[in-house]
């Protein structure tokens, strides 16, 4: 079973290769151009960061795996990262939009909701982020996770599917507890082998 790496164009994806592959799991990065044939024996999903924008920009697969899990077709945990958190958000009905501030470097996020992603993290904690556009409303099906003074969803979650997005990056070593939160995504992997 292979953990899918959707690339949208992050200067970390393939941090977040390294550390799946050192969770022990199968990961395998791939571009936006690929087509879902391709991409046999998933087991999940992590949609990569990015410089594009979530309502204008073509995502390519990740359109096609966010639109599929919305209807019913694909029943996968997914995880997205900054550019894919406000992707996921947009394709369910959410609004993405500039934030106040621009957001890069450090900062302090607090966790809103005991859940699977934040198991076993402390309560606040500091997250790396780069990002100027952010959710400013999410989906009606979606749970907010985690907030900071300047972004009201740092982390949200699907209230029945195994769907999540981190506006911050977990992936590198600036965000405390990131390999943590990585490994409790993949464990939902373990729940449906």
């Amino acid at each position: 079973m292979v953990v899918y790496i959707i690339d949208l164009g992050s200067q970390y994806t393939h941090v977040i290769w390294r550390t799946v592959r050192d969770l022990g799991y199968s990961p395998e990065i791939k571009r936006r151009d690929v087509n879902f044939k391709e991409l046999k024996n998933a087991a999940a999903f992590i949609l990569s960061g990015g410089p594009g924008n979530a309502y204008k920009d073509d995502l390519g697969i990740a359109k096609e795996i966010v639109e599929k899990a919305k209807n019913n077709e694909l029943n996968l945990p997914i995880l997205g990262v900054c550019l894919g958190h406000q992707f996921i958000a947009h394709e369910f009905g959410g609004i993405v939009q500039k934030g106040k501030s621009a957001e890069y470097g450090i900062t302090k996020i607090t966790i809103d909701q005991e859940n699977d992603l934040f198991k076993g993290v402390a309560k606040e904690f500091n997250v790396w982020v780069s990002h100027f556009d952010e959710v400013k409303k999410i989906p009606e099906e979606f749970i907010p996770l985690a907030h900071s003074e300047v972004c009201a969803y740092e982390a949200i979650k699907h209230k029945k599917k195994k769907i999540y997005g981190v506006q911050f990056h977990p992936e590198v070593w600036h965000t405390e507890y990131g390999e943590n939160i990585i490994s409790n995504f993949l464990s939902l992997v373990d729940k449906i082998s």
